[in-house]
């Protein structure tokens, strides 16, 4: 009996998001940054972290354009239609780590949101190992993206990866995420931050993008 080939093909779903590495200078600015005083930013903020600041980002504007280039080729591939977004950074921080302390799950406000990872001790990778030996779940330190009913079966709804130095993820602002705490004694250094498209231009005004972020978020509750 000869056996018949059937060909198939399955349908994207769900939302974009992008996993590259940033380049070493890009990294050694934002840890130059992440080194200054700067202000507080916690209290805008859902991660119950002891210490989150406020960056200045002008050193960064090549790399966020590469950032946004990237992300517009990568959604032009998976919509499979051009799609040509013009892209601001609104904010932009720093979240450092410590044994402990977490991000519950949250999603933001804007467009887009991004997490880059500055510095990553491998005291911390070391008990993410440990863990995975013995259990199936998301180990220490990793972060966890979320979409859909996590109770519906024949569908993949969460993804979880342990971050590397260097790593950038870029992501649809609603999509909500959370990071898992870690025992270890040390610091985690990443950078986070939010992304306004051409389509959230229209709450720009002589106020200033901060108060145009201010009127998005508010404007999705």
């Amino acid at each position: 009996m000869n056996k018949k080939e059937i060909t198939y093909k399955t349908l994207r779903w769900g939302p974009c998001v992008i996993h590259y590495q940033v380049s070493e200078e890009f990294r050694n600015i934002l840890l130059d940054e992440a080194s200054k005083s700067n202000p507080s930013y916690g209290h805008r903020l859902a991660g119950h972290l002891e210490k989150e600041v406020k960056l200045d980002s002008s050193k960064c504007k090549k790399h966020f354009d590469e950032m946004f280039h990237i992300y517009d080729h990568a959604l032009s591939n998976w919509t499979q239609k051009k799609v040509g977004i013009r892209y601001i950074l609104s904010d932009l921080w720093c979240n450092f780590q410590k044994a402990n302390e977490f991000n519950p799950p949250h999603d933001h406000g804007g467009a887009l949101s991004f997490v880059i990872y500055l510095q990553v001790p491998k005291e911390i990778k070391e008990e993410c190992l440990k863990h995975q030996e013995i259990k199936t779940s998301a180990g220490p330190g990793s972060i966890s993206f979320m979409c859909g009913d996590t109770n519906k079966k024949f569908s993949l709804t969460q993804n979880s990866l342990f971050p590397e130095v260097g790593d950038c993820f870029v992501f649809p602002a609603f999509l909500e995420h959370w990071v898992y705490p870690f025992k270890s004694d040390v610091t985690r250094i990443s950078v986070s931050g939010n992304i306004v498209d051409s389509l959230d231009l229209k709450y720009m005004s002589d106020k200033g993008i901060t108060n145009a972020v201010e009127d998005i978020e508010r404007d999705k509750k």
